[in-house]
């Protein structure tokens, strides 16, 4: 059994939500509605934005400054984006709504380029 190395302080929402890679995505005119970061270590630093599209598709491009990491988008289906909560001016934007098959895509591209 792995060890996860992403800590979430929420349980993901129960959905019927699938992560499906695509090819790299411009997000000029998108609204972003969430981002995170984690760092391992002193130069490794990962990062995961969701965008929303004009006509309510879900984008989520996983990155890293780190020239030798291979940056990985898709497209997240089966997800109500209604639920989707707004953001927070104290607490920034929410986690609660990231279905685990999100949460899953995100850590298993860390692992395969940490």
């Amino acid at each position: 059994m792995a060890i996860d190395l992403i800590f979430w302080d929420t349980t993901a929402p129960a959905t019927q939500a699938h992560a499906e890679w695509i090819e790299h995505f411009d997000a000029r005119g998108m609204r972003r509605v969430y981002g995170r970061g984690d760092r391992f270590g002193r130069d490794a630093t990962f990062n995961m934005d969701i965008w929303k599209t004009c006509d309510g598709r879900l984008l989520m491009r996983c990155w890293s400054r780190g020239s030798e990491i291979d940056d990985r988008s898709f497209e997240i289906t089966g997800v109500d984006v209604s639920a989707i909560p707004p953001r927070d001016k104290e607490h920034g934007l929410p986690e609660s709504w990231v279905p685990k098959a999100v949460r899953e895509v995100y850590e298993e591209w860390i692992r395969e380029e940490f």
